[in-house]
């Protein structure tokens, strides 16, 4: 059986998984990711893991790592925000080396380009060209999608859908720039949201909910007081739909893509969040282009950088 080794390295986990090419996981673990000793630590922890899964690396035709971070298009890793001490990294190299492993079957990519593959080849892209993924958690990342590869741009770093910026007047965000997409759309960025709105509505429930306490205030509390009916979070769910639907407009204008897939913690709030911002979309972005884009969630969440990591391994052997 052709086996192929997706490896996600998050700022808090690495995870990874063996995948047959049909995209099944037929092993799957976690560890936590080193907070020092940087990348070599991490090529420890992930070490660690093959042991656990047992099986020979050579049984393993190729591996895909995605990063939470730039990439050049030669799997050059460029000092991640979330990955302390990493600095720049060959990383393809350091595997190669250390598992003596081909490094011409090794493939180091962005993590959100890795689950937008993810989504085209196994989820709910299904294959529509062309397909953008927006994922929306601690960041905004996005995947560009184009006849069934990633659109990586001349140095590998096309993608950062999240800064794209929607009010030139807002929020700074953590790129340098105001009002970017990740500065609305993140878990921070509605956390802030949401914080400006219960300053004037101190008796809801969400208020109640977390005591007066901002560290307390998650975009998970928010959609648990929305779900009660509570109009302060109700209000919030309003104003960050809208933001995602104007976003949406300007991604729609701008790919004329087939699909848009929504993915990230914060598509779990489903249909509540989506269908407003799709109708802020369709009505914002130009008629002719958005009359025959689908939106949608994203089928992969925990799992979605290891099966596209995988997913991307795939594609630089033959087999």
């Amino acid at each position: 059986m052709n086996m192929f080794l997706g490896i996600d390295i998050g700022g808090t986990y690495t995870k990874a998984g063996l995948l047959d090419r049909d995209g099944n996981i037929l092993a799957f673990a976690e560890t936590d990711t080193p907070k020092t000793g940087g990348v070599q630590a991490e090529i420890a922890s992930i070490s660690e893991i093959l042991d656990f899964f047992e099986e020979p690396l050579e049984n393993v035709k190729a591996i895909g790592v995605g990063i939470p971070g730039p990439v050049d298009y030669k799997g050059v890793v460029f000092s991640p925000p979330n990955l302390n001490h990493w600095g720049k990294v060959d990383l393809g190299r350091l595997l190669s080396e250390f598992f003596h492993f081909p490094a011409q079957n090794i493939i180091v990519g962005n993590d959100a380009n890795f689950a937008g593959l993810a989504e085209y080849k196994f989820g709910n892209g299904a294959q529509q060209d062309p397909m953008i993924m927006i994922t929306l958690g601690t960041g905004v990342g996005g995947a560009i999608i184009i006849d069934g590869e990633i659109f990586h741009g001349r140095n590998g770093f096309a993608g950062e859908l999240g800064h794209i910026v929607l009010q030139p007047d807002g929020p700074r965000c953590g790129c340098g720039r105001r009002g970017c997409a990740e500065s609305f759309l993140s878990h921070q960025g509605i956390v802030r949201i949401a914080w400006e709105i219960l300053q004037k509505d101190k008796g809801s429930i969400l208020w109640e909910m977390i005591g007066g306490e901002f560290e307390l205030l998650t975009p998970k509390t928010i959609q648990e007081a929305s779900n009660m009916g509570d109009p302060a979070s109700c209000k919030i769910l309003d104003k960050v739909s809208r933001f995602l639907g104007i976003f949406l407009a300007d991604l729609i204008n701008i790919f004329n893509p087939q699909r848009i897939v929504i993915g990230g913690g914060i598509s779990k709030w489903g249909k509540p969040l989506i269908e407003p911002a799709e109708k802020v979309a369709k009505k914002q972005a130009m008629k002719h282009i958005a009359e025959n884009v689908n939106i949608v969630r994203a089928k992969f969440y925990q799992k979605a950088g290891v099966i596209g990591a995988a997913s991307a391994a795939m594609s630089v052997v033959d087999y």
